[in-house]
């Protein structure tokens, strides 16, 4: 039986339609994002999500890998949504293990979910500074100096801190532009100035008590990244723990 040109058109359309809408359905809205991690630090990964709908599900994904690219470990977050058609916070927080170089964010959602990606974030989680009076004892460090003297390094915007092993240690990754211009991620200096010690003095802090580490080489084209024992970096990691002044940037560089 021949079907008419009209008609034959007519459920070509339809087709067409159907599998249209059911790609539609099934597409989700995706965002994926690479940054580099610090040894040790914490991550809080966010990004702004709102839907009408009452079951929306999204699905937040961090991959982390080593230097090589080799693959290290993952982190999942499962959430259902549901409206009024409001903006709300999806995050998850990531810790960086032992050799991690860098890490990939996919926030995957559902058709009819909204992502504001000028508000997906990615800053590092800054730990409780505990009793003051763990600082008058020098059981807590406010602080990180850096003493390169001797090594010719150079001041730069973006300076790096690695362990002997390649670890990254210290780059500032989460800084944000207007800090980046007005402060920057650490400061430089010949001596310990008072000046050079505000850097590292918490607010509402009597006292500064830093962690000196001595530098053992300079590295990088720029000539202003310097490598430090892996002693020294572990002790860094170490003290982490009880106060995160890295995420404050509290850094100083003793250079010639």
């Amino acid at each position: 039986m021949r079907i008419p040109r009209q008609t034959l058109c007519g459920l070509l359309l339809v087709i067409v339609l159907v599998v249209s809408s059911a790609t539609t359905q099934a597409k989700p809205a995706e965002f994926r994002r690479t940054f580099l991690l610090e040894a040790g630090a914490r991550y809080e990964i966010s990004v702004r999500i709102k839907t009408d709908m009452q079951d929306a599900p999204t699905l937040a994904s961090v991959y982390i890998h080593n230097e090589h690219g080799e693959y290290l470990r993952s982190t999942q977050l499962s959430r259902s949504l549901a409206g009024p058609h409001q903006w709300q916070q999806v995050s998850t927080i990531v810790t960086a293990p032992p050799g991690a170089q860098r890490a990939t964010v996919v926030f995957t959602a559902a058709e009819g979910v909204e992502m504001e990606w000028d508000e997906f974030n990615i800053r590092r989680v800054e730990l409780d500074l505990g009793n003051e009076e763990l600082i008058r004892q020098g059981l807590v460090y406010t602080g990180l100096i850096v003493d390169a003297r001797g090594l010719n390094l150079k001041r730069g915007m973006s300076p790096r801190v690695y362990s002997e092993s390649g670890q990254l240690v210290y780059a500032g990754v989460t800084v944000t532009y207007d800090f980046l211009q007005t402060a920057g991620i650490a400061s430089y200096g010949r001596e310990l100035s008072p000046e050079l010690l505000r850097r590292i003095q918490p607010n509402g802090t009597v006292k500064v008590s830093p962690l000196v580490v001595k530098g053992l080489e300079v590295t990088g084209t720029t000539e202003t990244n310097v490598i430090i024992s892996d002693q020294d970096a572990q002790a860094i990691l170490q003290a982490l723990d009880v106060y995160d002044f890295l995420a404050q940037y509290s850094v100083v560089f003793l250079i010639d």
